[in-house]
């Protein structure tokens, strides 16, 4: 029951209208930048397993790092995109793609190695799905990372 209205409240806000999102041109669709502090920190939280695997797979093969350990990012640092994916699109698993931007003021690596960066990924999600984590074995179709970017800042 309860994950049913997980499942609910997940669809309703990556669905939901223009107000909680700035409408914004990009190629091959409209995109949305989500604005609403609660809908942004939801889309967060959802998502928060699978980014720190990406994030921790990217800091080990890009630095080949023992440890690498972060802070939370500062809801400021944290943006977030959604586009509602067409029916003819990745083979209609996906239902939308997600774009998710961490700035952070200190990453630690290896123990001594401190930077600042901003990570951005973006997935290809089943919106539906969202709320299985990855344990469950059964969220590997329904989520799925084909970007990344990092970059360091000064």
């Amino acid at each position: 029951m309860n994950k049913k209205v997980l499942m609910l409240v997940t669809l309703f806000f990556l669905t939901a209208g223009n107000a909680s999102a700035a409408k914004v041109t990009a190629v091959g669709g409209e995109k949305y930048e989500v604005k609403d502090q609660a809908t942004k920190m939801f889309i967060y939280d959802t998502m928060q397993v699978w980014m720190h695997h990406s994030l921790v797979d990217y800091y080990h093969n890009k630095y080949q790092a023992d440890s690498i350990s972060w802070g939370e990012p500062k809801p400021e640092g944290i943006r977030i995109w959604i586009r509602q994916l067409g029916p003819s699109e990745n083979d209609r698993i996906y239902t939308h793609l997600i774009k998710i931007s961490l700035q952070r003021d200190e990453v630690i690596i290896n123990d001594k190695k401190k930077i600042k960066t901003v990570d951005t990924f973006t997935y290809v999600v089943n919106a539906r799905l969202l709320s299985l984590c990855p344990e469950s074995g059964k969220s590997e179709k329904e989520f799925k990372l084909i970007n990344s970017y990092h970059k360091v800042r000064p």
